[in-house]
């Protein structure tokens, strides 16, 4: 078996975000698991770091969601796919809400408060909102790294983050009520999931399962278009 998947997870998640989806037969998975930073590390380095760690060839299939969205696109100058796939997250950086402009502004990864954000279990206790306590239920489930400095980094990163278009046939499945990254500011071909937030692979994985497959299973084509 010589086709893989290298799938990536979304901010300091583990890759069991992914155990509900089907994939189609044939492929090899290859969960690719956040490190932690560097020091002053660029996104472009911490990807080489990745594409050697977990051994990414060219010609394969990446898959992100959410930050795992943004490493793909970065991953993909190191090892050119055949395809991309993007779950809930930007293809670009044109594609960013304009509070990412004031996050940028104020310094914002000086100023959260990480021992919540480490601690999803504990902040879901003081949330009188369902909804939002069941979220924070979820992602302390999947979640990985703990350690405040690994997010401090990250969220930099993420509203600095500048880049194009990837130049590859691609999918791009996302939540209709997602407030993360909101539809209505995204680029290029989208397939939306209807009611779904930004925890949709975890949530709605019986709806974006077979438009994957669909996808992985077409010869060319990136959804609704060929991009290459």
């Amino acid at each position: 078996m010589n086709r893989k998947i290298y799938i990536l997870p979304g901010l300091g998640a583990s890759t069991d975000i992914y155990r509900a989806l089907r994939f189609p037969a044939g492929y090899e998975i290859v969960p690719v698991e956040w490190i932690m930073p560097r020091p002053d590390e660029s996104l472009s380095a911490y990807a080489k770091r990745l594409v050697e760690r977990y051994r990414i060839r060219p010609g394969q299939v990446l898959m992100g969601m959410s930050f795992g969205g943004m490493m793909i696109n970065e991953i993909s100058r190191l090892a050119e796919p055949r395809k991309m796939v993007f779950i809930s997250t930007v293809k670009t950086s044109e594609a960013f809400p304009p509070w990412f402009k004031w996050g940028r502004a104020v310094r914002i990864w000086n100023r959260l408060p990480y021992g919540l954000i480490v601690h999803p279990l504990r902040t879901a206790r003081f949330m009188p909102v369902k909804v939002v306590r069941k979220r924070l239920l979820l992602y302390e489930r999947y979640l990985s790294i703990r350690d405040p400095e690994y997010f401090k980094w990250a969220i930099r990163q993420i509203l600095f983050w500048n880049r194009d278009m990837p130049p590859f046939p691609y999918l791009h499945v996302h939540g209709t009520r997602d407030r993360v990254f909101p539809m209505k500011y995204l680029k290029g071909d989208v397939v939306p999931v209807e009611g779904a937030a930004h925890l949709a692979l975890m949530t709605h994985p019986h709806r974006i399962g077979p438009v994957v497959r669909r996808f992985l299973k077409v010869p060319h084509l990136s959804g609704v278009q060929q991009r290459r």
